[in-house]
């Protein structure tokens, strides 16, 4: 056994696809290997912008073979006079086999002829070789090229190819090139050619030719790199994980470099210039102890110079032009207060259909005052910051930086003097923007969140633009979803299809007659499924919970807990049982029969018992479900149990005189209603023994 390593080398690669290409060589041949009883330990992947590497470790170089037993014909009639029927010559030509390999079994059907063979393994070699056009093929690339004169096709142009088992090359043609046992260093360090003497060296090889091939590991250094040098500035590095990620499939040797800029380009909101120095230039921003934007960066080079001044002065010459640009679109934008801006929203497109952004203000002005009188926030805050929150996207740096809608809003609203809710809300209504992301804090800014994210789905739904597969072009999953965690963690006490309708009159006439509002309606529910899911509740918990056909999440957030909780409890099984029972007579019943239970009708012990029980905590289960103290509710409920097992235990309710029958009905219509009145309890699953 020894170590298989294949590496693809070629001229540099996109820095997002560095890391997924490398995984992909690793995973896909492995299951071919591990398929092929070859090799039982998964990979180790190597990722650098010029290469694509994995070591399989311990391969076996040959497949163990394989004793196959096939079955023929029976033995009646494999044979005619003694001679071979045409069914057993089938067999024997298609096995490529002779009478004389032949034996016979018993089998509970007759006696069969079967075929006892040896099946040779096949090599490493070949299993490797017919495996690698299919890895190559499936490979996760944007866009295939072609190079020279090949008809070959890769992510970019493919320069080397090295395979090898242990000590030996795995011979291979592969993208044109055949395999050998050597490598590439660093493009300026160590140009040329690397032989290996063993497959299991390959990292420490290139390690000596200032080639760190293991991306997790270059990614670490790089992070702990980048915070020494921020710690010896006194600053901390702005985290962020996309750009750690990129800046590692950029490089093979990180050399850590700081530059500075001019203390004068500090007025521009900080966001505006960490954003152009991380996407821009793939530079580190810092961040004093204050959280303030220091006027310095950290990059990382790839490449150890003997002039490293000289590398400084380049990077901080690039990043003035940028910084200059957005300096003058901030100059510009202050000749503006916020609100000047609105007019100019008509101009703006937000659909074809349902009009401009200046018409979505104003929907959502109507929204927002309908909201703003649900949750006890000031209507005419919700209002203004309605007209204003869509303004900064006529703004000069908007229009340069588009991440900085919302934002640049925020500075805005600040500097014309509005309050802080209302500046918040600038930048918050756009909350959440990605799943489990942060939630708008300010109660303006939830308002506002929910009416313009409801003024997207109902619009957009309701023109039949639903989202198919992974295709969600305005985001309704994530507008519901965001909806959904607004109202149940932010505590708000909103009803959807109150909200919904709200939102379909300020459409006018934009709108398809045939909408029905309820198909949205249950596209956010079942985003509110997906959320109780990601919060651990059961699905049979959200299942009996959701029978209710309820509409506010708040509510339904409750009914899941106080279900929860219940299910645990000893009485749950008994009484989700008999809901279930209860539920499958009622059924057969006519509605006529359910009627007023009658007291002097109940002869038996056991109902007398079941009627005196849910006559007492009826009244206080009505108050329980009005102040939606569901886990009283169920508590009382669960107080049913032994009443409840004791009257289907003694009672027959299908008895023959109508009016005990009707009665009798009429008392499980009572219990039923009232295990029911949380959830449908007949929902819940046995639990687990």
């Amino acid at each position: 056994m020894a170590d298989l390593l294949i590496e693809i080398g070629c001229e540099d690669l996109p820095a997002g696809s560095v890391k997924p290409l490398a995984a992909h060589l690793g995973k896909t041949l492995f299951d071919v290997l591990h398929k092929a009883e070859l090799c039982s330990t998964q990979p180790r992947i190597y990722a650098t912008p010029r290469r694509i590497a994995a070591i399989w470790p311990d391969v076996t170089i040959q497949q163990p073979d394989q004793h196959v037993e096939r079955k023929g014909p029976a033995v009646a009639a494999a044979y005619v006079d003694g001679e071979p029927s045409k069914a057993l010559a089938g067999f024997l030509k298609s096995a490529n086999a002779t009478v004389d390999d032949l034996s016979t079994i018993d089998t509970p059907k007759g006696e069969w002829v079967v075929l006892k063979q040896v099946q040779p393994g096949r090599s490493l070699q070949a299993v490797v070789a017919d495996a690698m056009p299919d890895v190559i093929k499936t490979m996760p690339m944007p866009k295939r090229m072609r190079w020279s004169d090949y008809e070959h096709e890769f992510l970019r142009p493919v320069v080397w190819l090295c395979a090898m088992v242990g000590t030996e090359v795995l011979p291979l043609s592969l993208l044109g090139l055949q395999s050998t046992n050597t490598t590439h260093g660093h493009r300026f360090h160590s140009p040329d050619a690397v032989v290996l003497a063993n497959a299991s060296d390959y990292a420490d090889v290139l390690k000596k030719h200032y080639v760190l091939a293991d991306f997790d590991q270059r990614r670490d250094l790089i992070q702990q790199q980048v915070s020494k040098k921020a710690e010896s500035l006194g600053g901390t590095a702005v985290s962020d994980e996309a750009l750690l990620d990129e800046v590692t499939a950029l490089v093979e040797w990180p050399v850590t470099v700081a530059g500075q800029f001019e203390q004068e380009y500090l007025e521009i909101p900080k966001e505006a210039l960490i954003q152009t120095m991380q996407e821009n230039q793939r530079y580190f921003a810092l961040l004093d102890k204050s959280n303030s934007l220091m006027p310095a960066f950290i990059t990382i080079a790839n490449v150890e110079s003997v002039s490293v001044q000289t590398v400084i002065d380049g990077n901080e010459r690039v990043i003035r032009p940028r910084f200059a640009d957005t300096m003058f679109f901030w100059e510009q934008d202050k000749q503006k207060k916020l609100a000047d801006h609105q007019q100019s929203l008509g101009s703006l497109l937000f659909q074809e259909k349902l009009g401009s952004v200046g018409d979505k203000v104003e929907r959502m002005q109507q929204v927002g005052a309908w909201l703003a009188n649900r949750v006890g926030e000031s209507e005419a805050e919700c209002q203004l910051a309605a007209s204003l929150c869509k303004c900064d996207l006529n703004t000069e740096i908007v229009k340069e930086l588009a991440k900085m809608q919302g934002i640049a809003g925020r500075y805005y609203a600040q500097r014309d003097g509005y309050s802080d809710a209302v500046a918040a809300s600038m930048e918050e209504h756009y909350f959440p923007k990605q799943a489990g992301g942060k939630l708008p804090e300010h109660g303006v800014a939830q308002v506002l969140s929910i009416a313009d994210k409801i003024d997207t789905l109902v619009g957009i739904y309701g023109l039949g633009m639903k989202p198919t597969g992974a295709k969600d072009p305005f985001g309704l999953r994530r507008c519901a979803l965001g909806v959904v965690r607004i109202i149940i963690e932010k505590q708000l006490d909103i009803n959807l299809d109150e909200l919904i309708a709200e939102s379909i009159t300020t459409y006018g006439q934009r709108l398809p007659t045939d909408f029905d509002p309820q198909t949205l309606l249950d596209y956010i529910t079942e985003r509110l499924k997906g959320y109780a899911q990601e919060q651990g509740y059961s699905a049979d918990v959200i299942d009996a919970v959701l029978a209710k056909s309820l509409s506010n999440p708040l509510d339904i957030s409750a009914r899941l807990r106080a279900i929860d909780e219940f299910r645990s409890t000893e009485a749950a099984d008994s009484l989700a049982a008999a809901s279930k029972r209860s539920g499958n007579i009622l059924k057969k019943a006519e509605k006529a029969s359910l009627g007023v239970v009658k007291p002097e009708l109940l002869v038996e012990p056991a109902e007398q018992k079941l009627y005196e029980a849910l006559q007492s905590i009826e009244p206080q289960i009505a108050t329980d479900l009005k102040q939606r103290d569901y886990q009283k509710a169920m508590t009382a409920t669960a107080s049913l149990r032994d009443s409840v097992d004791s009257f289907f235990d003694n009672v027959m309710v299908n008895t023959d005189d109508e009016a005990t029958r009707n009665n009798r009905l009429g008392l499980l219509h009572q219990l039923n209603k009232l295990c029911s009145c949380t959830a449908e309890l007949s929902r819940l699953q046995p639990k687990e023994t």
